[in-house]
Formats: structure tokens, sequence, C-alpha cells
């Protein structure tokens, strides 16, 4: 018998408990915040331009990896629980945190 293997990586769960009532939103990722690679990881903040957040300009987190090719996904932006640990690192600081009041970190 002759098969083929293939390496395959998943996204981490960042909601660390679904509980049937997130507020999802779709977005479409600005070419700007491809700069540095050609995905934009599960778990980063995105501002309402479509931008990676650095703070309070945060108004969701990003539900799953958008690659450069579809810059289109989902954002979290409210009633869930996210998996600080799941995120990227650095990612989640205080200023986030505090722009995205309906969303529990842990």
């Amino acid at each position: 018998m002759k098969f083929d293997t293939k390496s395959i990586s998943s996204t981490p769960e960042i909601l660390k408990r679904k509980l049937g009532a997130e507020l999802f939103v779709p977005v479409t990722i600005a070419d700007t915040a491809f700069a540095s690679a050609d995905v934009v990881k599960a778990g980063t903040p995105i501002t309402a331009t479509g931008t990676v957040a650095t703070g309070a300009d945060a108004v969701g987190i990003l539900l799953n990896d958008v690659e450069k090719s579809n810059p289109n996904g989902s954002l979290i932006k409210a009633y869930a629980t996210i998996n600080v640990a799941n995120c990227p690192e650095g990612a989640i600081t205080s200023e986030v945190k505090s722009a995205l009041p309906n969303i529990i970190f842990e």
C-alpha cells in the first residue's frame, strides 16, 4: 500500500470556553497588517480599519489566522472568554483589555 504524508499546523484555539453567545463580526484585514508576515495570527487585536491594534484602538480579537491571499476573517467583539496563552506573545496588553470590556481574558 502506498500513501503520502503531509505535515499541517493547526490554529490554536483562542476561545477558552464556548459560551454560545459570542458576538462575531466579519472583518477585512488591511494590507499593512501583513507587513512582517503573510499571516495575521488568531488572537491578534484588530482596529476598526483592519490593522493590528497596539492598545486602546482595538475593537476586537481575530478569531482565526488570516492569510494575505484571502484577507477576510472574523472578529470577536464581545461575550467571549479568550485564552491569552494561545494568543500571539505580547498581543494582549492591559490597554487592549481595557478597550474590550465585554471580553474576558484568562
